[in-house]
């Protein structure tokens, strides 16, 4: 799941930036705008970008981290001269990052850079934090990305031969090469076999899904209806900067919050995509529609089955949404709640707005919302839940811990 964006171009967000926001998030959001604005469902794969987010986040993170040490260094840069200004030492390593993942939005950067580097008084500390940002620049750039020397995995259509299956690819093979930040290999949180088609929580999670899923649900209540809309395509970059926001948070704080953030969610949608296509687990559509083939007398076919959303083209075990909302509530938990909870938004629903007093139940939430949707079951979602946790706590323990 990509993190949200909040315009369609990198130009509207060099003129919006608040004089007096937070640096980190502020390229943070460049970012995904930039993102954005390069999206293109119809164009191939771009390994190049693979991990821009946590590569941008990283790199930040050690240029403040070595002007202002807190926390143990991940890319193992020493701490610099004192006096280095943090905010130039992270605005060029961001400008350096994107410029070199986004080629196309090059001048973008280059404005952006001037307006943050303005607020920089002239001299030594600026130059300092120049020169460092560069250099941390290029060593999140080399550590990050993509492996041209990993074997790929590549989709083939299941089914015996002769009979039509799904010939569109749910993951471009480039991203069974990531490199992985904290996970010795893709494989290492593999998650065992889905429940059993003959089993009593086979038939539960076969039930609620169809009852609670379907496009015409009677027990779906109107609120339920709009949360499974709502939670399908949430944008998530406000909320860090409501963190990022917290009075007496300082810029390496949240810097080290990015960073730990989105490499963990890196990690965590190569975990995903390594096992979907492992388990090539059915939808509830097709299990729905086909249940006089799962071998189980409790279930019950029902061959027009329509799901409230629709079915994305991916397996369905284990589930994203679910693991992204665990993974992103067990490490931003640590961070502070903001005093009014949690808002979230998103672009496709502006009228609405969903504020949450804490981040678990921002999980459960989310994780509920996709069986309303029709797209997944309780049993993948249980499971896709602590997994989530578990990637979250195995980076926690092994990113810039406090010196």
């Amino acid at each position: 799941m990509k993190l949200a964006i909040l315009a369609s171009a990198v130009a509207l967000a060099v003129t919006s930036i608040p004089a007096k926001a937070d640096v980190v998030s502020d390229w943070a959001e460049l970012q995904t705008m930039a993102d954005r604005a390069q999206d293109n469902p119809s164009a191939p794969y771009d390994p190049a970008s693979m991990a821009a987010f946590g590569r941008l986040s990283l790199a930040m993170f050690e240029a403040a981290n070595a002007a202002d040490p807190r926390y143990a260094s991940y890319l193992g840069i020493k701490p610099v001269r004192a006096g280095t200004s943090v905010d130039a030492a992270v605005a060029s390593a961001a400008h350096a990052v994107l410029s070199s993942l986004y080629p196309g939005k090059t001048k973008d950067f280059d404005d952006a850079l001037t307006l943050a580097l303005d607020r920089v008084p002239e001299g030594r500390a600026r130059e300092d934090g120049i020169a460092l940002g560069k250099a941390t620049a290029k060593a999140a750039l080399e550590r990050g990305g993509w492996d041209d020397k990993a074997k790929m995995s590549y989709y083939r259509p299941t089914g015996p031969a002769g009979r039509w299956a799904p010939s569109n690819v749910p993951f471009p093979p480039e991203m069974s090469a990531g490199k992985p930040w904290f996970l010795k290999s893709i494989d290492q949180f593999r998650i065992a076999d889905p429940v059993a088609l003959d089993s009593a929580a086979w038939a539960a999670s076969f039930d609620e899904v169809k009852r609670k899923g379907a496009r015409e649900s009677k027990e779906r209540t109107p609120a339920e209806t709009l949360k499974a809309r709502f939670w399908a395509f949430y944008e998530f970059d406000p909320v860090l900067r409501q963190i990022a926001s917290q009075p007496g948070r300082s810029i390496v704080q949240n810097a080290r919050m990015y960073a730990l953030f989105s490499m963990a969610a890196d990690d965590l949608t190569l975990v995903m995509a390594e096992g979907k296509m492992h388990h090539m687990f059915w939808r509830p559509i097709n299990a729905i529609r086909t249940a006089d083939q799962d071998g189980n007398d409790a279930t019950e076919m029902d061959a027009s089955w329509v799901p409230l959303l629709s079915t994305p083209n991916q397996p369905e075990y284990p589930c994203g949404h679910c693991m992204f909302a665990s993974l992103s509530s067990t490490i931003l938990s640590a961070e502070g709640v903001p005093p009014a909870g949690y808002a979230f938004t998103t672009e496709r629903m502006p009228a609405v707005r969903i504020t949450v007093p804490d981040l678990a139940t921002y999980a459960r939430e989310v994780s509920y919302s996709r069986i309303l949707a029709g797209v997944h079951f309780r049993a993948t979602n249980d499971i896709s839940d602590e997994l989530g946790r578990n990637v979250a706590r195995y980076a926690m323990e092994r990113f810039a811990l406090p010196l």
